[in-house]
């Protein structure tokens, strides 16, 4: 596993001992994570039966915005993407917005040979399900999302949803799933119906929206969020877009990664 600063700990990278400069950039510019580093680094926890884990995979700005023009992809680079594609090998299903999959164009997962034997030893599918969580079930079943996936995608919906776009889902090859009594999906329960087909390992790529609720709810049980060393200004939404919480919410600091001015940091659910 790869040696990462955390929570009260420090090693000469990520922190000055009491008569030493501080590190500077240079110490650890060139430092490239190996996909086996980071599969160690990012490992699921060991679940009870029956129980899920939904972690969150995010990446924001300097300045908070979690898009460029409407897209995250202009803040994200090779390192942030390598990570991106770690998460999705670990998955056993990523969960996201009907409105992210279209303005993302959302594709199928595919399957990576760097993480064959792992899936396999884990008795995961070749590639991680995708999970379109929609109340309304607008979705173009034409896309091939729904026409060329490896694993058929599932689409998580309320058990009151019109039955006519339920029909048509499954027609398309989608297996449809209900999490909540009306027609709108309960976003505390998403985790417990996909774990209730064996889809355990859950990644949600969001978006704010999805996400905030998903945290609002209590489901969150990791935020993996990528700081770019960027700035974009304008008026971008954050990483959760959901009404304030009565609360604030404790999460703690499980690891921090850094490659090319990027910071990877990880946090669990206190």
């Amino acid at each position: 596993m790869p040696h990462s600063a955390t929570a009260g700990a420090a090693d000469s990278r990520t922190a000055a001992g009491a008569d030493s400069a501080p590190a500077g950039a240079a110490d650890f510019a060139d430092r490239r994570w190996s996909l086996d580093e980071l599969a160690d680094a990012y490992a699921y926890p060991r679940l009870d039966a029956g129980a899920g884990w939904l972690r969150a995979n995010m990446v924001s700005s300097l300045d908070g915005a979690a898009h460029h023009e409407g897209r995250s992809q202009p803040l994200s680079g090779d390192a942030d993407m390598r990570i991106f594609g770690v998460l999705r090998g670990l998955a056993d299903a990523v969960v996201v917005g009907a409105e992210t999959v279209r303005k993302e164009g959302y594709r199928p997962a595919r399957a990576r040979e760097a993480f064959a034997a792992r899936r396999a030893a884990a008795g995961q599918a070749p590639a991680p399900v995708i999970a379109v969580v929609t109340a309304s079930l607008d979705l173009d079943f034409a896309q091939p999302l729904f026409t060329e996936p490896l694993v058929p995608t599932v689409v998580v919906t309320g058990a009151g949803a019109d039955e006519d776009r339920v029909r048509t889902a499954r027609k398309a090859g989608a297996e449809v799933v209900f999490a909540g009594e009306g027609a709108a999906v309960d976003p505390s329960r998403v985790v417990g119906a996909l774990a209730g087909r064996g889809l355990t390992r859950l990644l949600t790529e969001g978006g704010p929206r999805l996400l905030g609720q998903f945290a609002g709810s209590g489901a969150l049980d990791e935020l993996c969020l990528s700081l770019a060393p960027l700035v974009v200004a304008g008026d971008a939404s954050r990483i959760m877009n959901a009404p304030v919480t009565t609360v604030p919410e404790t999460f703690e600091l499980a690891s921090v990664l850094e490659e090319a001015g990027f910071l990877f940091t990880r946090y669990r659910r206190s």
